[in-house]
């Protein structure tokens, strides 16, 4: 399993410019705009996509065909995609706070509030987008991803458009505490679906 994880973050080191740029760009953003939630969102979402540019790797060089000659078994090969996606959003999360810290106006409470959140969001999102990635592939599946993170957004913006009331900030809180038990529980479920797809899947 680690070693599975320590290719994929190899494989990764071609984008690290790019990841580095991008985290560069975002915390300017929210210090100028002083805006540290924001950064915090864009983080979580660099994170989410690093597991899937692993993955995207993996397809074209056909690594999959090649990895089940091997002694690997299909559930390590699954499992260790997720955990390379929580690991990078956990650093994403520990980042996030110490930026949060350091640059913003925000207690202590609040900032541990936005960055739960962050972090939940972060695995349910990539825990609703790896079955699809694992059954159509990442070229084919990158519409459905794309609906799967922007139609939430679309539904908040029209909800807002039709003057729907959104909830208020104690049952927002209250969501917000409740999060990691709802996130880890999709997690699991998104685990489960994703080893059902793969072990039937041929290459």
């Amino acid at each position: 399993m680690a070693g599975l994880i320590l290719k994929d973050i190899l494989n990764l080191k071609k984008q690290a410019k790019v990841y580095l740029i991008l985290v560069i760009f975002y915390f300017a953003i929210g210090v100028v705009n002083e805006n540290s939630s924001m950064f915090s969102s864009m983080m979580t979402m660099v994170a989410v996509m690093i597991p899937i540019t692993a993955m995207s790797y993996d397809e074209r060089s056909k690594w999959d065909r090649y990895a089940l000659t091997m002694p690997i078994s299909r559930a390590s090969i699954v499992v260790s995609r997720y955990l390379l996606g929580v690991i990078f959003l956990i650093i994403a999360y520990v980042l996030s706070i110490l930026v949060n810290m350091v640059f913003s106006r925000l207690y202590t409470t609040e900032n541990i509030l936005i960055n739960i959140a962050s972090l939940s969001a972060g695995i349910t999102i990539m825990s609703a987008i790896f079955p699809i990635l694992f059954k159509f592939g990442v070229e084919k599946g990158r519409i459905l991803m794309m609906l799967v993170l922007f139609v939430p957004i679309a539904f908040v913006a029209i909800a807002s458009k039709l003057g729907i009331s959104m909830p208020d900030e104690e049952t927002i809180k209250s969501f917000i505490y409740l999060s990691p038990i709802i996130a880890a529980v999709i997690f699991l479920v998104s685990i489960y679906i994703s080893l059902s797809i793969y072990k039937k899947k041929e290459f």
